[in-house]
Parts: C-alpha cells; structure tokens; sequence
C-alpha cells in the first residue's frame, strides 16, 4: 500500500500532462490545423523539443495558437519539475527493491495510459467531449468554412456532375486524369450513396456528383 501511495501523486501528474496535452491539440484543431499537426506542435511545445521556426510558422501567426503555445511552454516547464520533485520524494528512501517495484508500477501505469488514449474510440469520445467544453465556454469560436481554407487565388471548392457528354465518364479517377489539371475529388454524390472517400480506381458514373477543391476556371469546364 505504502509503494501505490508514493506512486499516485506522480501518476496523477502524467494524466494531467496527457489531458492539457489533448485539450491542446483539439483547440489547435479547431483553429484549422490537421490533426496530426496540432498533436505535434502540442507535444513539441510542451516538451519543448522539435519546436522549430519553420515548423512553427503556421502556429505562430494565429494568436488563438499563439496563446495556446504559450501556455503549453509555460505549463511543461511548471510540469517537469513537479515531476523531478516528485520523483525525489517517491525514490530513494526506500530499499532498492521496493524503488523498483514503484519504477515497474509507474511504467505500467503509463503504459495503460497510453493504451487508453490511443484507441479510436476513446480517443474520438475524449476529443469531441473536450471540444463541446471549449465550445460551450466560449473559449475558441468555431470558424468558417473560409476561415478554415486560406484558399490562393483561383481555387475554392465547386460540384461537377458527371453526365454522358462527360469525358471522364466510365473512367476510374486516377484514369480521369482530375489531378493534372488541378482539381481534387473530396467526395462522390451517386444517387442516394455518397462516397466520402473516393480511391483511385472508382469509376465515375453518370449521374455523379463530384465534391471537388481545386482551379475554379478548370472544374467550370465541366459546367
């Protein structure tokens, strides 16, 4: 009992690094960076390792980001030497045996931690349940579709349907040729079917509605 008592404080500190870490990322994914990007300028941040210029860039022109690195930075630091502390207090005044046991119970413990938050289910419950909070608080606005796409100048996203004057029609996407002239298919509206992620060797179908970002003046010609 006595090993368990000495090891919580530190356990307890380790979700909370995992909670502020994941809290984090989900406001950063709700300024508009992908996923995988915002876990890892929040981990590089915290940790303050990886956190490069070039890499930061996107994150540093945005001040909701901004603000939330700076917290990150401040939060790991405040963070790691609770941490030393704490393995201070909880090693070293015992005998070897009980400190490996405390080192085994902790390793185990994160090893759980880690398990549970990398299953997509908990992982997707856990993001959601934290953006509701930040939502719901007023925290992080949600933005606009435009907000989101910093789209350059003559791209945005358009719909085109595939009839049977269409080119393309009875083609597989990748044989379709859409990328060489700049436009990427999002999605594929078939009757009452939607596609949401089309592969390369789908093959295009009259009647289809292709969800598509790219050159508005290239996707027009399909009008």
């Amino acid at each position: 009992m006595g090993i368990i008592s000495t090891v919580i404080p530190l356990i307890i500190i380790v979700i909370l690094f995992v909670l502020i870490v994941r809290i984090a990322t989900v406001v950063l994914k709700m300024t508009g960076l992908d996923e995988e990007t915002a876990w890892f300028q929040s981990v590089s941040a915290f940790t303050g390792t990886g956190f490069t210029t070039k890499e930061a860039e996107p994150v540093l022109e945005d001040d909701i980001r901004r603000k939330t690195v700076i917290v990150l930075m401040i939060l790991g630091r405040i963070g790691f030497v609770s941490v030393i502390a704490g393995l201070f207090v909880s090693f070293g005044k015992d005998n070897i045996l009980n400190d490996l046991w405390k080192a085994l119970l902790l390793i185990l413990s994160i090893a759980l931690l880690y398990k549970a938050t990398t299953l997509r289910e908990f992982s997707v419950w856990l993001n959601r349940f934290i953006e509701k909070r930040i939502v719901a608080k007023g925290l992080v606005e949600q933005q606009t579709l435009e907000e989101l796409f910093r789209l350059p100048k003559g791209y945005g996203i358009a719909q085109l349907t595939m009839t049977k004057d269409t080119e393309e029609l009875g083609q597989s996407l990748s044989a379709a040729g859409f990328i060489k002239k700049d436009i990427l298919v999002l999605s594929i509206q078939r009757e009452n079917r939607l596609i949401a992620f089309p592969h390369a060797d789908d093959v295009l179908e009259e009647g289809d509605k292709l969800l598509c970002y790219g050159l508005l003046q290239n996707i027009k010609t399909y009008a």
